[in-house]
C-alpha cells in the first residue's frame, strides 16, 4: 500500500512537471526563425505584417518555475533596433538556447530586446517573480499589421499557446500556485474568458499601455506575499 502511494505521488509530480514544460519542449523544436509547425501556414499566407528574420520571443524568463504569468500580445518588431539584438549567427542560437533553457531576465545579454528592459515588471522577470508568455510569438511593428490577426487565430503555435493556457495553466491558477496577468489577450482569446472573475488572476484595464497598471502590479506584489 505504500509502495502505491509512493508510486502516485511521483506520477502525480511528473504530470505536474510535464504540464509546465509543455511549452518550452515544443519551442526546443525551433531551428530557425519559423517553427515548424508553422512554416506551411506563412508559405501559403505570402506577404504578411510578420517580421520572421529573427527568432521568435514565445516567453520572456523562467516559464517554468515562475509565480506570476503575465500574458501578452506578440513579439515586437523595430527595424532600427530588432536587428542590433542579433548581430551574428550566434546571437541567433543564443536566443534559441534561452528558449530551450528559460532562465530568469539576464540584462547582460545581448539578444535582450529594449522594451523588456524598461518596463515597470522588468524587476519581476530578473527576479523569477513573473514570466510573460506572448500569445503569438512571431514579431510585428503593431498589431494591425497585415494579416497579423488573420495569422493569430490560424498559426498552429498560437493555437497551441492557447491550448497550453488552458490545459497546463488552468489548473495551476486554480491551485494557487500560479498567478495570471493578462495584461493583453488580443491574441488569446477566448481561452483567457475562463479566468475571468478568478481570484488567481486579473484582466488590465490599460491594455494600451506597455506596463502594467496599478491594479496588476498591486495583485501581482499582494500573491507574492501570500507566497512568503
Amino acid at each position: 500500500m505504500a509502495g502505491k502511494v509512493v508510486v502516485d505521488l511521483i506520477c502525480f509530480a511528473l504530470h505536474h512537471l510535464n504540464m509546465l514544460q509543455a511549452i518550452v519542449d515544443y519551442w526546443r523544436k525551433l531551428k530557425g526563425s519559423v517553427h515548424p509547425d508553422d512554416a506551411t501556414t506563412f508559405g501559403r499566407f505570402g506577404e504578411h505584417g510578420f517580421n520572421l528574420d529573427f527568432p521568435p520571443p514565445a516567453y520572456i524568463g523562467d516559464i517554468l518555475n515562475a509565480p506570476i504569468i503575465i500574458l501578452d500580445n506578440n513579439g515586437g518588431f523595430d527595424m532600427r533596433t530588432t536587428p542590433t539584438e542579433f548581430p551574428d549567427a550566434l546571437a541567433h542560437e543564443e536566443f534559441r538556447e534561452a528558449l530551450a533553457f528559460p532562465q530568469r531576465l539576464d540584462l547582460s545579454a545581448r539578444t535582450v530586446a529594449p522594451y523588456y528592459r524598461s518596463r515597470n515588471y522588468t524587476r519581476f522577470l530578473m527576479s523569477g517573480a513573473a514570466a510573460l508568455v506572448n500569445g503569438v510569438a512571431y514579431r510585428s511593428v503593431n498589431g494591425d499589421a497585415k494579416r497579423v490577426k488573420e495569422l493569430t487565430r490560424i498559426l498552429p503555435s498560437a493555437k497551441f499557446h492557447r491550448n497550453w493556457l488552458i490545459q497546463s495553466v488552468l489548473p495551476l491558477v486554480n491551485r494557487g500556485e500560479r498567478f495570471l496577468v493578462i495584461h493583453r489577450w488580443g491574441r488569446w482569446a477566448p481561452a483567457t474568458d475562463v479566468f475571468r472573475a478568478h481570484p488567481n488572476a486579473i484582466f488590465s484595464t490599460a491594455q494600451i499601455s506597455k506596463d502594467l497598471s496599478r491594479q496588476e502590479l498591486a495583485a501581482a506584489e499582494a500573491f507574492l506575499q501570500q507566497l512568503k
